[in-house]
């Protein structure tokens, strides 16, 4: 039996091992990449992050659940607003226009 006065020194010392989070990586409204997983044998010049950006919508500091990621899965975008050129709509000499 648990007396009330033993009680307390029970909870220090079982929940003494508890790690408090440090602050988080990422803000609400960032910019970032997310990592992209390789296999063994692909090519090392593909990038390796995607070429999306997503925005943090939500932080957490709770277990992972479905759709969400790690900090270290996740890379700070630092040109949010450059994307790839999806069409090359015509040619005229060097000039091309997209």
């Amino acid at each position: 039996d648990v007396t009330p006065a033993i009680a307390e020194r029970l909870l220090d010392t079982v929940y003494s091992a508890i790690k408090i989070a440090g602050p988080a990586k990422f803000k609400v409204g960032d910019s970032v990449r997310v990592s992209k997983y390789k296999t063994v044998f692909e090519k090392g010049y593909t990038s390796n992050w995607t070429t999306e950006v997503f925005k943090i919508v939500k932080v957490q500091r709770t277990n992972q659940f479905l759709l969400a990621f790690y900090e270290h899965e996740l890379h700070r975008s630092t040109h949010p607003d450059v994307y790839l050129v999806e069409k090359v709509l015509r040619r005229k000499g060097n000039r091309v226009y997209v």
